[in-house]
């Protein structure tokens, strides 16, 4: 089965078409892997970047098994932009989609026995977008709380802890000499279609997968529209 993984949830516009194997559990055989962070918008690089995979794996919409998109936590204009485009791209051939986490996709790209890893994406504001996982497991959901709320559940569990995620370098420079805390490497940092691909085939397999009209974004908070709306209005 071939799979299309895109993410625009932060500032990399990223895109992989996989072949996976049902008789070997789904292991991902060949992919054509994309990404961009050149300071362009994402409706600039999105869809060239996304032929680009498929004529790499020379094969045609049609030919999809699934889509996956980082339906969010992140950049508002971003997550639509993903959302959008998977809604566009299956809506031809009914085309079964999934919307997964851009944190556990992000968390995805990282190995860490014996230790958390904590997906940290700067949500601004003085937050982050954040989840803990240990052994490819969730210990937390989704969330967009404050630098104080993760480092205690991570001094907390007494472990140590893998950062990875456009927020890590910024959140590593808060836990001042705490040694028991690391940053992951730059292949690991940013977002990655393929890890989008991996965590949507693990969705897809456990019957976790939607219709394109169902597929809806993941924000967390308000938009800073709704924001102003609700202050002017003394709503909290």
């Amino acid at each position: 089965m071939f799979i299309l993984g895109i993410d625009t949830t932060a500032v990399t516009a990223t895109a992989a078409v996989c072949e996976t194997d049902a008789e070997t559990g789904g292991i991902i055989k060949n992919h054509a892997l994309f990404s961009l962070k050149n300071g362009l918008t994402h409706s600039e690089n999105l869809l060239p970047i996304i032929d680009s995979a498929m004529k790499a794996m020379n094969i045609s919409v049609k030919e999809l098994g699934l889509i996956a998109v980082s339906a969010g936590p992140g950049s508002f204009t971003g997550v639509r932009i993903g959302v959008a485009t998977v809604k566009g791209l299956a809506c031809p051939f009914d085309t079964p989609v999934c919307g997964v986490s851009a944190l556990e996709a992000i968390a995805e790209n990282c190995t860490f026995p014996g230790g958390i890893v904590c997906s940290v994406m700067d949500a601004r504001r003085n937050q982050f977008y954040n989840a803990l996982f240990e052994d490819g497991k969730r210990l937390t959901e989704d969330r967009c709380v404050s630098f104080d709320e993760i480092y205690a559940d991570i001094v907390k569990s007494n472990k140590p802890v893998l950062l990875c995620g456009d927020g890590m370098r910024l959140f590593r420079s808060l836990c001042e000499d705490n040694n028991n805390i690391y940053t992951s490497s730059l292949c690991q940092e940013d977002q990655n279609g393929l890890s989008v691909a991996s965590v949507g085939y693990k969705k897809f397999s456990a019957g976790e997968y939607t219709v394109h009209t169902l597929l809806r974004p993941v924000y967390l908070r308000p938009s800073q529209a709704e924001r102003i709306r609700n202050e002017n209005n003394n709503i909290i």
